[in-house]
């Protein structure tokens, strides 16, 4: 039975999916972990030529959002009572489970005897080879393997008024017992998942891991005794500029299993995001839509080589779709199935807020803030660093947005140390004086697996 458009309708009044611009493809600036050790699974970022003039002109959409508010009442008590909840935004809110203690069950020992991983056979043909199929061909072969993905997610309002919408999505079966990846922003902030197969078969779906800086994350369905349809996953360092490519999703929520074709048109094209991060990502000219993030691209010998998570959309802009590639992605997997997080994260612990020229007549006159500037809202591992604290600097450089911030904080391991000076105003005197303090920078692990990891 193939999908019904009325079983997958969703909420749009949020602006999700349906919108004509879709989902900003803007990184959060304020969040709590970032950057990379050496040996952390991170797609590579390439010196290829950037899309900087693009980047200008034009907003990079990814396919499908989910957004929550971040203000309230008062400065002091409402920030110290939002930022467990903002962090928990910012690191991937993980779906709940049905039972205590599941999220481990989830996990394994040897993910990489879960994944079908071709090898690398580079060819003039591209990944697929000589022996390619016609895309009918791809279709029969993978079709079933690519899923809908319905997420129940929890907003928040500018009041901090809590409620819920439904979104779209898609997602790729990468093991028979039911393994699914997908993205990162299809399931962030989702209170539940239900996973549509294109038979029609309904799943409930439990959040394995995700990562934010990659986009990805990975789900598990409990199909019982029967074996699911999955995708090989290819190599997509074989892959060549020209080569065609099937992309199969979601697009705009209500039209799963869409089938559509286009060429490779960059192997490794350097996206800059606007608060300056950057993927390195594969460029195609298939038709992409809301709603197709976490769906597969797929090349001709039927192997999944990329994870569609983004596009340009701008008025007289057309075939300009992004994929993460699958060899990045496929470390990140290992992770996340054996770990339930990407180990190597760095975590700082600390929840901001800037302050610009704009906002400060407001946090003058509620929360009697005089400076511009970058002000801790909390701060989880050292309580030397308090709440209304202004950062002058880290390791001498001088702070004046959340991007000075972390920028420098990019590039730094877990158990660095970074040296905050901050303005601090005394209580009894109101004079403000300067206060150092060391912070150490600490792996992060999802809250919902830190006790176990004790």
């Amino acid at each position: 039975m193939n999908y019904q458009n009325s079983q997958f309708e969703k909420n749009d009044s949020n602006g999700n999916g349906g919108s004509e611009k879709g989902y900003q493809y803007i990184f959060s600036s304020n969040a709590t972990h970032g950057g990379s050790n050496g040996n952390a699974p991170r797609p590579p970022k390439k010196s290829g030529v950037s899309m900087m003039v693009l980047v200008l002109s034009m907003v990079l959409c990814v396919c499908l959002s989910f957004g929550a508010g971040f203000g309230g009442a008062m400065y002091v008590e409402m920030r110290r009572n939002q930022s467990a909840e903002k962090t928990d935004e910012n690191r991937g809110t993980e779906a709940e489970s049905s039972s205590d203690g599941q999220e481990q069950n989830l996990l394994v020992d040897s993910p990489e005897d879960l994944l079908d991983k071709s090898e690398t056979n580079p060819s003039i043909y591209g990944s697929a080879g000589e022996d390619a199929f016609e895309v009918s061909g791809v279709v029969r072969k993978v079709q079933d393997a690519v899923v809908v993905i319905e997420a129940t997610v929890t907003t928040t309002s500018m009041f901090g008024q809590s409620g819920t919408s439904t979104s779209s999505g898609s997602g790729v079966v990468i093991s028979k017992d039911g393994y699914i990846l997908t993205c990162h922003h299809v399931v962030e902030n989702a209170r539940s998942v239900k996973v549509s197969l294109y038979n029609g078969d309904v799943y409930d779906a439990s959040l394995v891991g995700s990562d934010e800086t990659s986009d990805l994350a990975v789900l598990k369905v409990d199909p019982g005794e029967t074996e699911l349809v999955y995708a090989e996953q290819g190599c997509s360092g074989d892959l060549v500029v020209g080569e065609k490519v099937v992309a199969i999703g979601n697009p705009l929520g209500t039209l799963g299993g869409t089938v559509t074709t286009g060429i490779i048109s960059a192997t490794e094209r350097n996206i800059s995001m606007s608060d300056g991060t950057e993927m390195t990502l594969i460029q195609t000219d298939a038709a992409i839509n809301s709603g197709n993030s976490g769906g597969g691209l797929f090349n001709l010998d039927g192997q999944l080589i990329g994870v569609v998570n983004a596009k340009y959309s701008a008025s007289g802009v057309e075939g300009l779709a992004f994929a993460i590639p699958i060899d990045s992605a496929y470390v990140v997997q290992l992770d996340l199935i054996e770990f339930g997080y990407v180990r190597g994260v760095i975590d700082h612990g600390l929840s901001v807020l800037e302050v610009g020229e704009s906002e400060l007549a407001y946090y003058h006159y509620y929360y009697g803030l005089s400076q511009t500037g970058v002000y801790i809202v909390s701060s989880e591992y050292t309580d030397e660093l308090k709440n209304a604290d202004l950062i002058v600097s880290v390791n001498g450089e001088e702070v004046k947005t959340e991007n000075d911030l972390y920028n420098l904080i990019d590039g730094k391991a877990v158990g660095d140390r970074l040296t905050f000076v901050v303005s601090r105003k005394d209580n009894l005197t109101q004079a403000w004086q300067e206060i150092t303090v060391e912070l150490e920078l600490q792996e992060y692990v999802p809250d919902r697996l830190k006790d176990s990891l004790k």
